[in-house]
């Protein structure tokens, strides 16, 4: 009975043991992984804890990279307080100078020159922070390229120049603001409130009533709040009378009052002169093809290829990239066949809306559907080739006095997150314009959510397309203390850190405009039929 009893337990263990041995056979590999893992020195030990969900929070993330772009921005703010005219920065005292002059240069050779910065009183001035624009330019040959800016914070510049063609080419210097006039716009920037004030208009079939709104009411009563709910950007308007707050179809903005500026502030707003040019101690330079420099051929234009500073030139008024092989794109049959098929989605302000706009002008048979208000969205079709190409603003703020429609949606990245996407899908953004006179922070934090949402886009759907347009210069005459390029210029710089690294397709419309000396909101018709040419460029190839 004894080993039978024996026998008998031996096997009431054996499904025991059968269990351990799988168990063991299951759990070796992990084991042996984990091990592994603790060998590898670059192996981050805090993988093996509990996750901390305040640590992979991505508001939390985006909030940290905007603080990270903020402070690296903050180099190319000065820190000065002068407020006497008599001692800022003055185009008219101060010279731009030659580097290692010489009788030719060659095509492809980068010509430096030296600015050096006086006060109104002919002194040199001692620190840096000017707001200077530059170019070259051959006005026979209907050729310009803009120069890249070095500050060194002592009051001298050195500006180069690539000479991308032979001839006789001049150089242009100007100096759009003092470093005063720029440190107090920045201030401006980022303190002023109400330069606009806002009105939303809401309606239904039979009533129409209007409140005020903005980005932050302070207020105890009620109002209508129109979030985006993913990344938490909000505008908000005081509750209608009677209809709700769906019912909010445009709004309007008109001039406000910026009160946070000094009189003393104003009066050096006022009397400073922007964009004067800064007199050249030379002549034009001559510049001839050698044979030794032979520039090398650029490759196709790619989605995800770094944009150069400069990117390109102008010559002969059409747009050559300094990275890519583009074509012109001048025959419409080039235009219609690389459009063919695709349905392009335009997001943001009228500069990008007029890309559609030019289409529809030059593309006979894409014509539009529905209405045309200027700032109402607009879609055109070609039915023929199956082309579609829609324009909205990007929402708000919008600042016009014509009204901003909102219908369709608010939010950019709400409808990046809706679009499906696919092979024939391109989209193109450019945001900025309207964003100028609202803080610094506003205007990142806004393009990291939509660089944000492109990325799940990609990631839904590789195949789809998208593109970013920087915003272009203005009018010289525009309202400096909201409108002013240098507004324009540390957006465009904050706009190239946020979408360092993704694959997207740049189109650098900063740099076209300063190499065409074109201050104007909307840029004409040539300038915008290049933008689009290096956009079809790098959907098409350098040939259709």
């Amino acid at each position: 009975m004894a080993g039978a009893e024996i026998t008998l337990n031996r096997k009431s263990h054996l499904p025991y043991l059968n269990k351990m041995k799988i168990l063991f056979v299951l759990l070796l590999p992990f084991v042996l992984y984990i091990c592994w893992l603790l060998r590898v020195k670059r192996f981050d030990r805090r993988l093996l804890l509990p996750l901390n969900p305040r640590l992979h929070d991505p508001r939390r993330a985006t909030e940290a990279k905007v603080n990270e772009i903020l402070q690296a921005l903050k180099r190319h703010i000065p820190a000065v307080t002068h407020t006497q005219l008599e001692l800022t920065s003055s185009g008219e005292h101060s010279l731009v100078t030659l580097m290692n002059p010489k009788e030719n240069y060659c095509v492809g050779e980068i010509l430096s020159v030296r600015v050096e910065m006086n006060d109104y009183l002919s002194k040199p001035k001692t620190y840096g922070g000017d707001f200077i624009l530059a170019r070259i330019h051959s006005p026979e040959l209907q050729a310009g390229a803009a120069g890249v800016l070095e500050d060194f914070n002592n009051g001298t510049y050195r500006v180069n120049f690539t000479l991308f063609w032979p001839g006789s080419v001049k150089v242009s210097v100007l100096l759009i603001h003092s470093s005063e006039v720029v440190s107090m716009l920045s201030r401006a920037k980022e303190y002023c409130n109400n330069k606009f004030i806002f009105t939303g208009t809401f309606h239904n079939s039979t009533l129409q009533e209007t409140s005020r709104c903005d980005i932050h009411l302070s207020t105890n009563e009620t109002v209508c709040e129109f979030k985006d709910k993913g990344n938490q950007e909000s505008f908000s308007c005081f509750k209608p009378k009677t209809l709700p707050c769906e019912t909010l179809h445009y709004t309007t903005s008109r001039n406000g009052k910026a009160s946070c500026l000094t009189d003393v502030e104003n009066d050096l707003l006022k009397r400073s002169t922007v964009g004067v040019t800064i007199q050249n101690n030379f002549k034009d330079i001559t510049v001839v093809t050698c044979k030794d420099r032979v520039p090398q051929a650029a490759g196709k234009c790619e989605l995800g290829m770094s944009s150069p500073i400069p990117s390109g030139f102008f010559h002969s008024d059409r747009w050559s990239s300094s990275y890519c092989r583009m074509s012109s794109f001048q025959n419409v049959n080039d235009m219609n066949q690389c459009l063919q098929g695709k349905q392009v989605y335009l997001r943001g302000d009228s500069t990008m809306r007029q890309w559609v706009e030019y289409s529809t002008f030059k593309l006979n048979e894409l014509k539009y559907t529905g209405k045309t208000e200027t700032h109402a969205p607009k879609l055109a079709v070609d039915k023929t080739r199956n082309i579609t190409m829609s324009w909205k603003m990007h929402g708000f703020p919008c600042i016009s006095y014509s009204p901003c429609f909102m219908d369709g949606g608010i939010y950019i990245v709400e409808e990046l997150d809706r679009l499906a996407g696919r092979e024939n899908t391109v989209v193109a953004i450019s945001v900025g314009q309207h964003l100028r006179p609202f803080n610094l922070k506003f205007y990142v934090t806004r393009m990291m959510n939509i660089k944000q949402a492109v990325a799940r886009l990609l990631q839904r759907s590789p195949s789809t397309r998208v593109f970013v347009k920087s915003e272009n210069t203005r009018e010289l005459s525009s309202e400096m203390i909201w409108a002013s390029d240098w507004h324009g210029h540390l957006q465009n710089l904050a706009l190239r850190e946020v979408f360092r690294g993704v694959k997207v397709g740049f189109i650098d419309a900063w740099d076209m405009t300063v190499a065409a000396n074109s201050f104007s909101i909307h840029p004409n018709r040539n300038i915008i039929h290049n933008q689009i040419a290096l956009f079809l460029s790098y959907l098409c190839g350098p040939s259709v």
